[in-house]
């Protein structure tokens, strides 16, 4: 049975490993275990204006990324608090600048509301 596949150096099957067809989303370090900003959860916003976003578990940040791969912010670290993740398992995004954010660890749905 392998570690909870969030945690630093958690071995992974090679299943796991992805591809969105535009942007690499392979998160393995030398080894087959996960590395800080392995993704978890992927969200591609509605047109006009399409963004993805993506989430990692640990260090518990949603980046922000054109369809081209360009990295537009970076949000979160891990905890708690308003802003802070733990283990962002799921996201829905209805548009660009308005995120859900389900975590495991903390069992809440954080809704974001970004400044354009």
């Amino acid at each position: 049975m392998h570690k909870d596949h969030g945690e630093p150096g958690a071995k992974v099957p090679p299943a796991i490993i992805a591809s969105s067809g535009i942007l690499p989303i392979a998160g393995l370090a030398s080894g087959g275990t996960f590395a800080p900003g392995s993704p978890w959860s992927l969200c591609i916003t509605p047109p006009p204006n399409q963004v993805l976003y993506s989430s990692d578990a640990w260090p518990g940040r949603i980046y922000k990324l054109s369809l081209d791969g360009k990295v537009l912010g970076v949000l979160g670290k891990s905890g708690k608090q308003l802003k802070q993740f733990g283990w962002i398992h799921a996201m829905a995004c209805p548009s660009e600048n308005v995120i859900y954010a389900a975590e495991l660890l903390n069992w809440r749905v954080q809704k974001l509301i970004l400044k354009p």
